[in-house]
């Protein structure tokens, strides 16, 4: 199995370099064809996210040539020096790379467990390099299976169910008051990292119509830019409040910026319509008495992280669950490629079981009590034989197969080539065919047997 994955994510790289090494899906096609020409006949797949940007391979030496690989990702010159990035850069090869990716595609390895973008942006990633042509008969199949596992991750266990993350509580939290996001408007209120955050992972599941108030319009214009949306002056907030289905607020002020009786008076401008209000700010920003209005949803951050904690402790078995899933997957993708060299193997089982049996029973044959046999009693003896000779084969085959399926193929492979002396057989010369073959003496192979006892 020659599949390699090498890359930089989260977990081994700061967002500095992440960013850095980030591929904008349009830029994808160049950059594979660019690893292409630096590595001809290989496949490529590039996966680049946030949290991840990695080159998965078949046909390339990854150790030796991780550093031309992470080369090619640098946005050209404004690329930094090889001692830079080369101690956040992981190789995985084998078996670990075919886990990696089943563990990246299921959601197991993300900031946030059991996230389901990833499998949308794997997905991408796969049809953009099939497209490219550069993901072939080893690629293929390994990113196929990754797709299978997923969706066995996300039906068969409750990964997905139970958010841990501030911004996707948000989403949570909208999706049960909100039918239809893509109609609703969300309301900004500060310009920090977290607010962001969320923001973003409600944009993710549709929200378009977006308010950013920040006392830095600066700020506030800057965020707006980024997500699409509109920058409203700080002390406007009370006469924006009614238009704002789902209010974010994460500021830094020491007092409360939203008050309840502006709550009030917005809940009465919308007739009634519901208003979800997430304040992820300490000190809070939004007044808990607007909570006690009709039809307004207020959480804190303590309820965002008391309900994180609990959906965390429900969802240690599902990840556990989830790995077992995830193992059994590489398991069987072990077999499948390692299926090639375990039909040779068992072939030469096959062959070598054949071989002993017909040199024994050509002696047998040959001998004078047993040479007047009629056919149909030696047809019985080659029988009876070929039965005990695969009786003695089969454990060792089924243990070939079980390795192969247990990843543990290369060892018992060695032993078996070992023990019946296969990779001897292979490293010697054929010798050359005899000028004239006789035909076998019987009673010569007989006398000789008997003067040997």
């Amino acid at each position: 199995m020659t599949v390699n994955v090498v890359g930089v994510s989260f977990h081994t790289a700061p967002v500095g370099l992440r960013e850095w090494v980030a591929v904008r899906d349009d830029d994808v096609p160049a950059r594979l064809q660019s690893m292409r020409a630096e590595f001809p006949g290989s496949e490529l797949v590039l996966v680049s996210t946030c949290n991840r940007t990695e080159v998965y391979t078949a046909g390339i030496d990854a150790a030796a040539g991780k550093q031309r690989l992470m080369r090619l990702l640098f946005p050209g010159s404004a690329a930094p020096p090889p001692a830079d990035f080369d101690p956040h850069v992981f190789v995985h090869s084998g078996l670990e790379a075919a886990e990696h990716l089943l563990a990246v595609a299921s959601g197991l390895d993300a900031m946030v467990v059991g996230e389901t973008e990833i499998l949308g942006q794997v997905k991408r990633a796969f049809g953009i390099a099939e497209a490219c042509q550069t993901a072939g008969r080893e690629l293929q199949p390994l990113f196929q299976s990754a797709f299978k596992i997923a969706k066995r991750v996300h039906s068969e266990t409750d990964i997905g169910r139970g958010r841990v993350s501030v911004s996707s509580l948000a989403v949570e939290f909208a999706e049960k008051v909100f039918d239809d996001l893509g109609s609703k408007t969300v309301m900004i209120v500060g310009a920090g990292e977290t607010a962001e955050l969320a923001l973003k992972s409600l944009m993710d599941r549709g929200a378009r119509n977006v308010l950013v108030l920040n006392r830095s319009l600066e700020r506030g214009q800057a965020l707006a830019a980024r997500c699409g949306g509109r920058a409203i002056q700080f002390d406007l907030l009370d006469d924006y409040l009614p238009r704002a289905d789902i209010v974010i607020s994460s500021t830094s002020a020491p007092h409360l910026v939203v008050h309840a009786p502006a709550v009030q008076r917005a809940i009465e401008i919308r007739r009634g319509r519901p208003m979800l209000m997430v304040d992820i700010a300490v000190p809070r920003d939004i007044d808990p008495a607007a909570g006690d209005i009709k039809n307004v949803y207020v959480y804190s951050i303590d309820d965002l992280q008391r309900i994180a904690a609990a959906n965390l402790a429900k969802r240690h078995e599902a990840v556990d669950q989830a790995w077992q899933i995830v193992r059994q997957g590489t398991a069987d993708i072990a077999a499948h490629f390692e299926s090639g060299s375990l039909r040779q193997l068992l072939r030469k089982f096959d062959d070598h079981g054949k071989e002993v049996l017909e040199r024994a029973l050509q002696r047998a044959f040959a001998r004078e009590r047993l040479a007047a046999l009629p056919e149909p009693c030696r047809e019985e003896i080659r029988e009876l034989a070929q039965k005990i000779v695969n009786k003695m084969l089969a454990e060792p085959r089924e243990a070939l197969k079980r390795a192969a399926k247990n990843s543990e193929w290369d060892s018992y492979a060695r032993v078996a080539n070992d023990l019946f002396g296969f990779d001897r057989q292979d490293a010697q010369p054929e010798a050359p065919a005899p000028v004239a073959a006789k035909p076998p003496d019987g009673n010569q192979d007989m006398k000789q047997e008997e003067a040997a006892r």
